[in-house]
């Protein structure tokens, strides 16, 4: 499984809709671009009804109570570390993943 980026999708799909429909009227309603135009309709249905794979706000909300508070204590090398470990899968999270 891969996660892909719904809204770009849909605005493909909404983009390709547009184009099906202005060839529909162009062509004094061809049923296949009418046929077009009902199929890229469902498609964009199915793909709003699809749950979201994880919100990236309550994972990292998540990931920063696990942190060791560290305002008013001295946090020994392995703790310092596991909040570092911590802050950086943060900043994985909130940036998707992606590199660069």
């Amino acid at each position: 499984m891969r996660l892909i980026n719904a809204d770009a999708l849909l605005l493909e799909l909404e983009l390709l809709y547009d184009e099906a429909d202005a060839k529909y009227h162009e062509t004094d309603f061809d049923s296949f671009y009418g046929g077009s135009c009902s199929m890229i309709q469902e498609a964009i249905k199915e793909v709003e009804k699809q749950p979201t794979t994880y919100d990236v706000d309550k994972v990292a909300e998540q990931l920063e109570k696990d942190k060791f508070i560290d305002c008013e204590i001295i946090l020994s090398d392995v703790h310092q570390g596991y909040n570092a470990g911590l802050s950086r899968a943060i900043e994985i999270v909130k940036g998707g993943g992606v590199d660069g």
